[in-house]
């Protein structure tokens, strides 16, 4: 066994290993789009009122309020308008905050092995070639 066939073994290994993590990494973010939904950007605007603060934003063509918590309004920057995210399957759910990093995380994470099983498939290739 010469330099090259241990080079495509090892190639060979890193492929399948990456393609396999990778594609893991696309069905966890699979999984989680179906439960979480996907999150659009939308402007709310906040208003203070005498019993409480209200969140209003427009989504898929009509306007949606709601009534902000103590905790909400306290995280809230003191302006008029604000970054918020509604659910696209049911725009009347608004979040003030931006939706968690872990899909996009899992996504680079699945990017980034399977561009390894690739690079590894084209190592392995050009090892079977020359040896």
């Amino acid at each position: 066994m010469d330099a090259w066939d241990t080079i495509g073994v090892i190639a060979e290994v890193i492929g399948w290993v990456g393609l396999g993590v990778g594609l893991a990494c696309f069905g966890l973010v699979l999984l989680i789009r179906i439960a979480d939904g996907r999150w659009l950007p939308t402007d709310a605007v906040i208003a203070d009122e005498a019993d409480g603060s209200t969140v209003r934003w427009f989504a898929e063509g009509e306007f949606h309020a709601r009534r902000l918590s103590a905790a909400e309004r306290h995280h809230v920057e003191d302006v008029d308008e604000e970054k918020a995210f509604y659910r696209e399957r049911e725009p009347e759910h608004l979040r003030l905050h931006e939706p968690p990093a872990g899909r996009r995380v899992l996504r680079l994470l699945g990017i980034v092995f399977l561009a390894l099983a690739l690079v590894a498939g084209v190592v392995g290739v050009i090892g079977l070639l020359v040896g």
